[in-house]
């Protein structure tokens, strides 16, 4: 008699598994969610349209503080130069 040979864990926990459960009537048509009601969907548009308003304001300010911190950054580089020189005279 030809023996088979054992099972793996996982096929063995797979095998307990019932699968995915759907939904049904009895009759045997799917039950459908319910529809957000206005007030949720006005919420929603809210909540998404003041997280633009975030993001586009964030990305605003990068665009303008890049420049300026440039420049910011080439006059120090400049300043220190001129400084490092007048030490050198002394």
């Amino acid at each position: 008699m030809i023996e088979e040979p054992p099972a793996l864990p996982y096929i063995q926990a797979m095998a307990k598994e019932n699968g995915p459960v759907l939904d049904m009537t009895p009759d045997g048509h799917f039950v459908e969610r319910p529809k957000p009601s206005l007030t949720q969907i006005l919420l929603r548009l809210a909540v998404f349209g003041m997280a633009l308003c975030v993001g586009a304001a964030l990305l605003w300010t990068a665009f303008i503080m890049i420049p300026v911190l440039l420049v910011l950054g080439f006059a120090g580089y400049l300043f220190a130069r001129t400084q490092r020189r007048s030490w050198r005279a002394f």
